[in-house]
């Protein structure tokens, strides 16, 4: 009996449910290929379901990144006004920490965003598509 080939959309959608802990077009490519896709075709399926999942990501999290390093700066200019005044070391500690804080959060989602984009590369590269 010959297996029922699933839609390239529901193999995806299943595979991003999951969370991986690391996403790599290459295993999303061997599930298209267990399911009955011929390579080349597995191929570009799990680059085009990479590409939605990409665009997708960067509408969330791109907006999240904006905005977290915007408040960076703004508080950074709220802490340079801050250091004219005396007496005021506690909103200025507490300034810091939240700059910090959004600036570390807003670095971390720029650099999964862009380890997203360097995967998706980096495979059409090795495989010539």
């Amino acid at each position: 009996m010959e297996k029922e080939k699933v839609a390239p959309e529901t193999i995806a959608q299943t595979y991003f449910a999951e969370k991986p802990k690391q996403l790599r077009v290459a295993d999303l490519e061997q599930r298209f290929v267990t399911n009955g896709f011929p390579l080349p075709a597995a191929g570009q399926e799990a680059l085009n379901a990479y590409g939605i999942y990409f665009k997708k990501q960067l509408k969330s999290k791109g907006i999240k990144v904006g905005l977290f390093l915007l408040c960076a700066a703004l508080f950074l200019i709220k802490i340079i006004n801050l250091f004219d005044k005396v007496g005021n070391v506690t909103q200025i500690a507490a300034f810091l920490a939240l700059t910090a804080y959004a600036l570390v959060q807003g670095l971390i989602w720029g650099m999964q965003l862009f380890q997203l984009k360097e995967e998706i590369s980096s495979f059409r590269d090795l495989r010539k598509l």
